[in-house]
């Protein structure tokens, strides 16, 4: 009977010392676990300056996650070139400004700290791919960098 106690006494203690490693394995685990992933399809629409715009006009997303923005260019006029650039909010204008002659860059300078990301420039009836990580929780905003259009393709992306 001594034993038996004995016995049961440390199996309990082993059982009480290895309760407390799960949470642990559980954190480390969720910590390797890979960022969430978005994918969304924003269609720039529209053949003339007065009714071009993104048909999509609000994104969100986890901070840190993927995203991977596939922008098509549903305009047939040859002047409708568009492209998406996400930008801290507040910075839209000059973010547009500083890319009317940067043509070669897409029409914006990728090393501004008020850009997150930004695409190629999708020419008429064309698409092109965009994939960057989420910045930390916040709102930001989406333009069309090119030269006259960022005052009427706005949107907007909000990371949580």
């Amino acid at each position: 009977m001594k034993t038996q106690l004995i016995t049961l006494g440390i199996a309990a203690t082993l059982l009480a010392s290895c309760g407390g490693e799960s949470p642990k394995s559980t954190e480390a685990a969720s910590q390797n676990a890979p960022a969430q992933s978005y994918e969304f399809t924003v269609n720039a629409v529209g053949n003339t300056m007065s009714d071009m715009s993104y048909d999509t006009k609000e994104l969100k997303v986890k901070a840190g996650s993927k995203v991977k923005v596939n922008l098509t260019n549903t305009g047939s006029d040859a002047a409708m070139l568009h492209n998406i650039v996400f930008v801290k909010q507040g910075t839209e204008k000059d973010v547009a400004m500083e890319g009317i002659n940067l043509k070669d860059q897409n029409y914006f300078n990728s090393t501004n700290a008020n850009v997150i990301a930004g695409s190629a420039v999708a020419q008429p009836g064309a698409s092109v791919t965009l994939e960057f990580t989420a910045p930390e929780a916040g709102t930001y905003t989406y333009i069309c960098t090119y030269p006259g259009h960022w005052q009427k393709m706005q949107g907007v992306l909000i990371v949580e």
